[in-house]
C-alpha cells in the first residue's frame, strides 16, 4: 500500500518477540501492574490445598509429607490457577497421593491387592508347609521327615507346591514358630501379676549338667506353665544353677522377673533347697524379696515310699525287686530268651508284655508298670525258665540255666507271690497322687481330695491284710 502514496514515508516495522520475550514481558506486567490475590474457591476445587493468610504462600498437604524440596512444599507466592493446575497433574503429586491412601487404608491399595492375590495360594501351601513343621518340631523327630511328610500329602493329593521342601527351610518355618511362641509367652507372663519358676536338672546326649527352666503364672484366670529355657552348667553347685536360670529369666524379661518372682518349685536336693547356700535362697538374695520355696510333692510322695521301704524289716521286698530287675536284664540283653518268651506267650495264649524296668527317674509310675507286666506275664515267664532247665531243649544254656532256676525258686516261693500283690496294690494306690499333681490344671483341691482318698484306701489296706 505504501507505494501508492506519493511523498509518504513507510514507517518502521515492528519486531517480533519471542516466546522468552513475551513471557518476561507478561512477568512484568504481573510484577508492576497486576495484583493477584489468592482465591477461595481454589480450596474447594483442590481439597489437598493450603493457604497461609500471613506469608501469602501456597502448599500441598499431601507433598509435604512425603517430599523435601518443591515450590508447594517450600510455599509458592505465585497466585496462578495454572500452577495450582500443573503441579495437581505433575507425576509427583498422583503418587504420594497414592502413597496417603494406601497409609490410611492399608488393604486398599492396588498394590496390596496384587500381592493378596498373587499370594493367596502361596499362603494355603505355606499353612500346609508349617503345620507339618510344626509336628516336626513337637514330636522331636528329625528335619529331614519334613520332606517325607510333604511327599505324603503329595500322594494324598494335597497340593504343598514344590518349594520350601527341604530341612533348611523347616528349620526356618520352626524357628519362626518358635519367635512367635516365645512372644506369646512374653506378653502373657508381662501382664501376669506374678510368677513361680520351675526347676529341674537334667543330662543331654553328651552327658553335660543341664537346667531346665519352667515358669508358670496365672492370666485371665486361667494357671498355665510355659516352657523357657534348657541351660547347660558347668558344675550342678548352686552358684552354677543359680547364674543359669537368673541368665535365662533375664534374657527373656530383661529385670522385670525380680519383682513378679513369688515362689520357686524344686525337688527336695539340699544344693537347691538348702536353708544357707541353696538355689532358693540365693536367688532371695538375687531378687532381695522372700521367695517361697515349693518341694515338688510328687517327689516328696515317691521319697516317703522309698523311706518307707528301707524300714521293713523282712527282706522280701529287696528280693522282689532285686527279681524284676534281673528279669528285665535278662530278656533285654538276650535276643534269643526274649524270642522263646514269645513263642511261650503264643502257646498260652496271652498277650505279650516283657518285664520292664523297676527302677527309674520316676520310681512309683516304674514299679507299678513292672509289676503288673511281670504278674500278667507270670505263667509264661514260668514255662520259658522251666524249659530251659531241659539239657536236650535247643534254648538251653548253662548260664541261662543257673539263672532261671534261681528266678524260679523266688517266684514259687509264696511270700514272694503274696507280697508283689499287696505291693501291686499300694503302688497303684500312690501312683493317683502324682498323676493328679502332674496334671496340668490341676489345682489345690482336686490335690487334696487325691491325698484323702489315698490315706482311706491305705487304712483301708491295713485292715485287710
Amino acid at each position: 500500500m505504501w507505494r501508492y502514496l506519493n511523498q509518504v514515508t513507510e514507517p518502521p516495522k515492528k519486531k517480533t518477540k519471542t516466546s522468552e520475550e513475551r513471557k518476561e514481558t507478561q512477568r512484568e506486567y504481573d510484577r508492576l501492574q497486576r495484583d493477584r490475590t489468592f482465591q477461595n474457591t481454589w480450596l474447594t476445587q483442590f481439597s489437598w490445598l493450603v493457604y497461609d493468610g500471613e506469608k501469602k504462600e501456597m502448599k500441598c498437604n499431601v507433598c509435604i509429607n512425603y517430599d523435601k524440596t518443591g515450590s508447594f512444599i517450600t510455599g509458592c507466592d505465585n497466585m496462578k490457577l495454572k500452577n495450582i493446575k500443573r503441579h495437581d497433574q505433575s507425576e509427583c503429586h498422583i503418587n504420594n497421593v497414592k502413597r496417603q491412601k494406601a497409609s490410611v487404608a492399608p488393604g486398599s491399595s492396588a498394590a496390596n491387592k496384587a500381592v493378596k492375590m498373587l499370594n493367596c495360594a502361596a499362603f494355603s501351601k505355606l499353612k500346609l508347609l508349617f503345620r507339618n513343621a510344626h509336628y516336626i518340631a513337637k514330636s522331636g523327630k528329625p528335619y529331614s521327615d519334613f520332606i517325607y511328610l510333604c511327599q505324603l500329602d503329595i500322594m494324598k493329593g494335597i497340593d504343598v507346591g514344590t518349594t520350601y521342601i527341604n530341612d533348611k527351610y523347616c528349620a526356618k518355618f520352626i524357628s519362626a514358630i518358635a519367635a512367635v511362641r516365645k512372644q506369646e509367652q512374653d506378653r502373657i507372663i508381662s501382664e501376669a501379676p506374678f510368677m513361680s519358676v520351675i526347676s529341674d536338672g537334667a543330662t543331654d546326649s553328651s552327658c553335660k549338667e543341664a537346667e531346665i527352666v519352667l515358669v508358670r503364672s496365672s492370666f485371665q484366670c486361667q494357671v498355665q506353665t510355659h516352657f523357657i529355657a534348657i541351660r547347660n552348667v558347668q558344675k550342678a553347685d548352686s552358684t552354677h544353677i543359680t547364674e543359669a536360670l537368673s541368665d535365662a529369666l533375664s534374657e527373656r524379661f530383661g529385670e522385670a522377673w525380680k519383682k513378679t518372682l513369688v515362689a520357686m518349685g524344686t525337688d527336695g536336693a539340699s544344693v537347691m533347697l538348702g536353708c544357707k547356700t541353696g538355689v532358693v535362697q540365693k536367688m532371695r538374695e538375687l531378687t532381695k524379696s522372700q521367695i517361697y520355696a515349693i518341694h515338688c510333692s510328687a517327689h516328696r510322695l515317691e521319697l516317703v515310699y522309698k523311706d518307707a521301704v528301707k524300714k521293713l524289716p523282712s527282706k522280701t521286698h529287696n528280693k522282689c525287686e532285686a527279681l524284676l530287675l534281673n528279669l528285665y536284664l535278662f530278656y533285654k540283653f538276650s535276643p534269643l530268651n526274649r524270642a522263646n518268651l514269645t513263642e511261650s506267650f503264643k502257646a498260652m495264649g496271652i498277650s505279650p508284655k516283657v518285664p520292664t524296668r523297676v527302677g527309674g527317674t520316676r520310681w512309683l509310675p516304674h514299679t507299678k508298670l513292672a509289676l503288673k507286666n511281670f504278674l500278667h506275664s507270670y505263667e509264661a515267664i514260668t514255662q520259658h525258665l522251666e524249659q530251659i532247665q531241659n539239657p536236650s531243649d535247643p534254648s538251653h544254656r548253662k548260664d541261662s540255666a543257673a539263672k532261671g532256676k534261681h528266678f524260679l525258686s523266688v517266684m514259687k516261693s509264696e511270700n514272694t507271690m503274696f507280697w508283689m500283690h499287696f505291693l501291686l496294690d499300694v503302688v497303684v494306690c500312690l501312683s493317683m497322687a502324682p498323676e493328679a499333681i502332674q496334671e496340668e490344671n490341676a489345682n489345690l483341691a482336686d490335690i487334696w481330695n487325691e491325698l484323702e482318698t489315698v490315706k482311706s484306701t491305705l487304712k483301708k489296706f491295713k485292715s485287710r491284710y
